[in-house]
């Protein structure tokens, strides 16, 4: 699997720059990463209030403003654990994990329940990631492959602008996978004393990655899928391969996994699985009650509730490749007001990810480098094809957990490339010299277009405030609600409950009538009685654009039967003036 690079890698790829390997370089290597640390949380933090506070994203940490309050706390299928009259929830749904919500938990204690506390957690692990990015680079490649890695990633775009609305909390996930990854080098490296501390934590990390999502099961199986990927490309490196029987092919892939996982006693082999079970207790606790994930996974594993057939692999390709593609530029974020994009980056990377192939296979220093950047693909790759198979939509959020491969690959062909050709060019030009103007050739221009992008986003994030299920206008109606003093207000649709709720403090929780709009047949009937005998119900209508009127016909038929009419109080629009909620008042 990964393995671990000394300091220097080889004499004549040794680091042919002004600043060489001494203390200046040491200091000049840590005040970059430093600097992509503090450029990644200006960037996430600035305008942290826009968009507006997502439905997904609030229902995460309600249970947490619920718990601090006092309040009630909902349980799925009843299951929580209950202590001192209290319950805490161990789930948030079938495969919805709880660890958000317990982050999440002290912030609000420490700066009131607000967006500042939501976004600070998923952008204090972004901003960790960044830093376990330079980490990863510089133990299986060197120092400064890790430090442009962590430059890169610390300005990506996708990265920033995911991290910054945390809704899948995957800025966490992903360092949760580079905290595994640095976890198992250090046990392999048999560095200090207590090895079985290692092991334990990267089953802890697992585990609290399955108690997040239970998705991130998914991502585990692409680890054997990776290193499957890994003991072939081993087996056609080996100048013999051909001549190899079965039996020797088998053998040496024993030997093989032998060597990348050296156990020395059962103690150590079962000390991921301890660490996994108390990092994962609350989806085993969920699930040995209730069996819910299972059931839920198995409920329809043909086709998902949105419509997608898993068996239509090349379709589903398709699709994941787009995601990738809109990964990689940067052009996911239309609800900011306008889509920007990187049109180099995918380009660079498919160029770095072979080139680097290419380099770690014919320059012999460079091989020791070859069994991690093999995985690395390989573990894309899995990731790539298990994005194929869902049980709900694939998600091009689900791509992040990808990085910072990209970055990786990129910083380590411009560094190792950079040094193989300043070695060609020795006798014409400076090494140094040549290192530098090849490595500033491939960055500068990819840093500033990412820094170009990642400024337009901000200027359309300020201009239009969010749009459609991100727009500021959820802002303006909390607001409303709170000072006319609707505390029970009824929502047509999904989209308005968990969001009005954090921004009021819980002092307005809205009833949704699910499935009176979009999904239709769903709805709760006493939800809907409730409605209907209320003398001045409120009810909350989310405007669909492209169209309108459909909400608004759900909505009349629905108070029909009672004898009244819906009466218009008030629009709350986007600021471009489109038309996002409105709020009704049912009268005779």
């Amino acid at each position: 699997m990964l393995t671990e690079q000394p300091s220097r890698v080889g004499a004549e790829l040794a680091l042919e720059t002004p600043l060489g390997e001494g203390s200046l370089g040491r200091w000049v290597a840590r005040g970059a990463v430093a600097l992509a640390i503090v450029l990644f949380g200006a960037l996430c933090l600035y305008q942290y209030h826009l968009p507006g506070l997502h439905y997904d994203e609030a229902f995460d940490v309600v249970p947490a403003l619920q718990i601090l309050r006092g309040d009630p706390v909902t349980l799925p299928r009843g299951v929580g654990i209950h202590l001192f009259g209290r319950s805490f929830p161990v789930m948030l749904g079938d495969t919805w994990g709880i660890v958000s919500t317990y982050a999440v938990l002290p912030l609000f204690w420490l700066l009131d329940v607000d967006v500042l506390a939501i976004r600070l957690w998923p952008i204090l692990a972004g901003m960790l990631a960044v830093f376990l990015t330079y980490l990863i680079g510089r133990r299986i490649y060197d120092r400064w492959v890790g430090v442009g890695a962590a430059l890169l990633l610390s300005m990506f775009p996708s990265y920033v602008f995911w991290t910054r609305v945390g809704i899948s909390s995957i800025a966490h996930l992903v360092a949760i996978m580079l905290g595994i990854m640095l976890a198992y080098l250090a046990w392999r490296g048999r560095e200090t004393r207590g090895g079985t501390r290692w092991l334990v934590l990267i089953g802890l990390l697992a585990g609290i990655g399955l108690a997040t999502r239970l998705l991130f099961g998914w991502l585990l199986l692409a680890v054997p899928i990776a290193y499957a990927i890994l003991l072939l490309a081993d087996w056609l490196s080996e100048d013999r391969h051909a001549a190899y029987s079965v039996r020797d092919t088998v053998e040496l892939a024993i030997d093989r996994l032998k060597r990348d996982l050296p156990f020395r006693s059962k103690r150590e082999a079962l000390a991921p699985l301890a660490g996994a079970a108390v990092g994962a207790f609350p989806v085993l606790y969920y699930n040995v009650v209730t069996r819910g994930s299972s059931l839920g996974q198995r409920a329809n594993p043909s086709q998902t509730g949105q419509g997608v057939d898993n068996p239509t692999l090349w379709d589903n390709l398709e699709t994941v490749a787009d995601g990738l593609r809109s990964l990689l530029n940067g052009g996911s974020f239309w609800f900011y007001g306008g889509i920007f994009t990187n049109p180099l980056y995918p380009w660079v990377v498919a160029v770095s990810a072979v080139g680097l192939l290419v380099l770690v296979h014919r320059v012999p220093e460079l091989r020791r480098c070859r069994r991690s950047t093999v995985f690395l693909l390989g573990f894309a790759f899995a990731v790539l094809l298990l994005s194929c198979f869902t049980v709900s939509i694939p998600e091009s959020t689900r791509l992040l957990i990808l990085l910072p491969i990209p970055q990786l690959l990129t910083a380590g062909f411009a560094v190792f490339g950079s040094r193989w050709l300043a070695r060609k060019l020795r006798s014409r030009l400076r090494p140094a010299l040549t290192a530098t103007v090849v490595v500033t050739l491939l960055f500068v221009p990819l840093i500033a277009r990412d820094l170009w992008v990642d400024a337009r986003y901000h200027r359309a994030l300020a201009r239009s405030g969010g749009r459609s299920d991100f727009s500021s206008a959820i802002y303006d109606l909390a607001a409303y609600l709170d000072e006319h003093g609707i505390t029970r207000p009824y929502a047509l649709d999904r989209g308005v409950k968990w969001n009005i709720m954090i921004l009021t403090q819980g002092r307005v929780e809205p009833l949704e009538i699910a499935g009176t709009g979009a999904e239709s047949g769903s709805g709760s009937e006493a939800t809907v009685q409730d409605l209907l005998a209320a003398p001045d119900p409120v009810i909350l209508v989310r405007a669909e654009a492209g169209n309108p009127s459909h909400q608004l016909a759900s909505l009349e038929q629905l108070v029909s039967a009672s004898g009244r009419t819906p009466r218009l109080e008030h629009t709350f629009t986007q600021r471009d003036g489109t038309p996002v909620f409105h709020v009704f008042r049912v009268g005779e």
